[in-house]
């Protein structure tokens, strides 16, 4: 049988995304047949949709979340080869919880500057090299938030802006940083991914 090497450069994934044929005949999606508005916000909104699955299926009511705005999280470094962690107040959680600077995209800003905004308000940093890693969906199965990923190299310091949000930061080596996340010392799925991506892509 003959067998062929073949060489995937990462810098030529689209977000994070491989194509590959599975097959010729085309798979059919589950089709949305209407839709009911729960509540829906600038921010964030609910909906019922009646869906038609591959099957044939109809399910009534399948609740669908809508977040208007894209988001951007940012794995920042610094010369030690150190990862820029910061401890969020989260209401929703209830705790603290280790993250990475994170945040929402405003109307019309490119999400180069969201991250970019997103890293001076919570840590107070100006960042260099900044690399778009990846784009993903945190929770597919019922929204529809999208979050791009980035690595940066830290160039200036100051004080967190956002004290209500960031009770503070800390800069952790990679291998402190790898046994939080094996010691689930963070719940935070968008960081976790963010990091491990980073570890993997961002040529630091």
């Amino acid at each position: 049988m003959n067998t062929k090497n073949i060489t995937i450069d990462h810098k030529d994934i689209d977000s994070c995304n491989i194509d590959f044929k599975m097959s010729d005949k085309a798979i059919k999606l589950p089709e949305r047949l209407s839709r009911t508005t729960i509540y829906e916000s600038d921010y964030v909104s609910l909906f019922t949709d009646r869906v038609k699955l591959p099957s044939g299926q109809i399910i009534e009511k399948y609740h669908q979340i809508h977040y208007p705005r894209e988001g951007v999280s940012i794995v920042i470094f610094n010369d030690k080869d150190e990862i820029l962690m910061i401890r969020e107040m989260r209401y929703s959680a209830g705790r603290l919880e280790w993250e990475i600077p994170a945040g929402g995209v405003e109307k019309g800003e490119a999400i180069e500057d969201a991250a970019r905004r997103e890293v001076m308000e919570e840590t107070g940093c100006t960042v260099k090299d900044l690399k778009f890693l990846c784009s993903q969906t945190p929770s597919n199965g019922m929204t529809d938030q999208v979050m791009h990923v980035f690595g940066a190299r830290v160039e200036s310091e100051g004080t967190i802006k956002d004290v209500d949000e960031v009770a503070d930061k800390v800069w952790m080596p990679v291998s402190e940083v790898k046994e939080l996340l094996k010691n689930n010392k963070t719940k935070d799925g968008i960081a976790i991914l963010a990091i491990l991506f980073a570890l993997e892509f961002y040529e630091r």
